[in-house]
């Protein structure tokens, strides 16, 4: 709902942290302006749901001075579960005018109050952060950050738990300067003070803070100090990462990979940090050692799960709860990888998976061999930095459809970072900033991933999208519009998940796209209308559910259906509103819990 041009009006709402543990008491932000010139009086009304379930209410009286503004904070819960995601959905009511547009309500009359602004945030609350890993990015530690934490309140915004240090330290080979500012081998000067102190604001925000740290990338100088821990090409000649550093021999029996672990430890210990990117390069995939003068092939992806589990071995005792990430750069070595003591599967997206289905099929397959870990994509959007004929607006609607595809997965997408920020390329301190119109469309994304996280992450969800629908297959009948069931363009891609409890059915909007690659600039959708599900279902459900980050402030509405006696047996029946961007329909099957 807009709110009044003049009066009293909401104008942010959000939790104070990323992310709440069971039992802990979620404490919401509402920001309030008055835009008249008389102190104004309201009253703030704000539901907390589960899905379509109110499973609390919070209200207070308000009261904001002429042209003034106040912000409010109200404490719900505390909730106890193990994984549940909550829309937190206000509205701000104030006292309807009395005859003639009167101000006050004369005495012994009364008038109804009357909703003057409404939004809606998310928040979710876990027993353990790895139910639901969300990864953001700072790349900016120069002295003059010192006493700025706009980045860590947005990131926060975003429900980001996960914020990655890039390029923190002083050497790839030496972590932790003892120095109180430093030059990184990037020419970039490195403030000490301004890592802690970003370090304890992800703390203060429910965040972990992850260090970056390359399992094989030294200085030159360090290098050529130890030859025998290098790797050589077939050639004989060391790997050069571009022109500053050489890829070192991670195997267990070479010093470097015990060295590289202590450095990890000491930027736990040194400056608690939570854990560490263990980042690679995607190359070399073989390399040659020369330990003791003897020549050998390694094979890196049979070396970096040990790599992995020493690292955890070592740091472990230092923390309760340490975080490890390992870059699968190009969606290589997962097979190796996935069942080590990783957190998430993370995957760097680089070309030959450059089409929608792509990532379907890499979070698909990393979430097969981990048995169900967090899936976390490093896909890049070149469109905000590569400006083309569709200008900003393209890279907008870009994002739009990548987000979809990748949420509706149950994946989660690291994209976004310090204050506006949103990558590009692999180089992370040369990203680029979001136009500040785009930023509340960022958010609602945000929200709508989190508020129906523990849907979209459910246990036991199958793809059902290719074997339940089209073709000779009835389960899911979609009329009246162009579908696609593997992401084609110029059709809405239907995404069909359900396990024994709900269905749910996405709708991604690809009807004007002219292509099906995700690192490219979209057209504005146009909405798609007439459309008609028909879904099999063994009894009439308990209910049918549709929610949107594009409307409704991510809510969900109820979907009438109707029942029909088929010779295959129930199929439900429904017309749904026109599809914008991204829609969820969700079939709730008899018996699940409302909340």
């Amino acid at each position: 709902m807009e709110a009044k041009e003049k009066g009293i009006a909401i104008t942010d709402i959000y939790p104070l942290k990323a992310q709440y543990r069971s039992g802990e008491t979620v404490t919401l932000a509402v920001e309030l302006a008055n835009r008249s010139g008389a102190a104004a009086k309201g009253s703030l009304r704000c539901e907390i749901r589960e899905l379509d379930a109110v499973v609390q209410v919070a209200e207070r009286q308000v009261d904001v001075s002429a042209n003034g503004t106040a912000t409010i904070r109200l404490d719900v819960g505390p909730f106890v579960t193990d994984f549940a995601g909550y829309g937190a959905d206000a509205e701000l009511m104030e006292a309807a005018a009395g005859p003639a547009g009167a101000d006050a309500v004369p005495a012994g009359e009364t008038y109804a109050s009357q909703s003057v602004s409404r939004m809606s945030t998310a928040f979710d609350v876990v027993s353990d952060w790895r139910r639901a890993a969300r990864y953001g990015f700072l790349s900016d530690f120069g002295p003059e950050e010192a006493g700025d934490d706009g980045d860590i309140r947005w990131m926060s915004k975003l429900h980001v738990n996960l914020v990655q240090f890039y390029d923190w330290m002083y050497r790839h080979d030496d972590l932790v300067s003892g120095e109180a500012a430093y030059t990184d081998l990037m020419g970039r000067v490195v403030s000490r003070g301004v890592v802690e102190e970003k370090i304890t604001l992800c703390h203060e925000h429910g965040m972990k803070a992850i260090a970056y740290g390359a399992v094989y990338a030294a200085s030159k100088p360090f290098a050529e100090r130890h030859p025998d821990w290098r790797l050589y090409t077939g050639a004989g000649e060391p790997f050069d990462f571009i022109g500053i550093f050489n890829i070192m021999n991670i195997a267990r029996d070479c010093p470097w990979h015990g060295h590289i672990v202590g450095e990890y430890r000491k930027a736990v210990e040194v400056l608690d940090f939570d854990g560490i990117h263990m980042d690679t390069y995607g190359f070399p995939k073989t390399g040659w050692s020369r330990l003791d003068g003897r020549p050998r092939l390694e094979r890196l992806a049979e070396q970096f799960p040990a790599l992995i589990e020493s690292t955890r071995e070592a740091l472990a005792p230092l923390k309760d709860d340490i975080c490890l990430i390992f870059n699968n750069v190009g969606n290589w070595p997962v097979d190796t990888v996935a069942s080590a003591s990783q957190d998430a599967i993370y995957v760097e997206v680089w070309k030959p998976y450059e089409r929608y289905h792509h990532l379907r099929d890499i979070i698909a397959w990393a979430k097969h061999l981990s048995g169900g870990k967090n899936i976390i994509l490093a896909a890049y959007l070149k469109p905000f930095r590569e400006v083309g004929p569709l200008g900003e607006d393209g890279a907008e609607h870009g994002f739009r459809l990548l987000n979809a595809v990748v949420t509706a997965h149950g994946a989660s997408h690291l994209l976004h970072g310090e204050n506006g920020g949103v990558l590009t390329q692999g180089y992370y301190v040369d990203h680029s900033k979001l136009r500040g119109g785009f930023l509340r469309t960022v958010r609602e994304y945000a929200d709508f991933s989190v508020r129906y996280g523990h849907l979209l992450n459910a246990p036991g969800l199958r793809d059902v999208s290719m074997t339940h629908a089209d073709g000779d297959n009835l389960e899911y009948a979609f009329e009246g519009f162009h579908y696609s069931t593997y992401g084609e363009a110029g059709k809405t891609w239907t995404i069909i998940r359900e396990n024994e409890q709900l269905k749910q059915i996405h709708f991604v909007n690809l009807a004007s796209a002219t292509d099906d690659l995700w690192n490219e600039a979209k057209e504005q959708p146009t909405p798609v209308v007439g459309r008609i599900v028909r879904i099999e279902v063994a009894d009439a459900p308990a209910s049918v559910l549709l929610a949107s980050p594009d409307s409704n402030g991510g809510r969900p509405v109820a979907i009438d259906y109707r029942l029909e006696k088929t010779d295959r047996g129930n199929v439900a029946v429904m017309a749904l509103p026109p599809l914008r961007c991204w829609d969820m329909l969700v079939i709730r099957n008899p018996g699940i819990p409302a909340a």
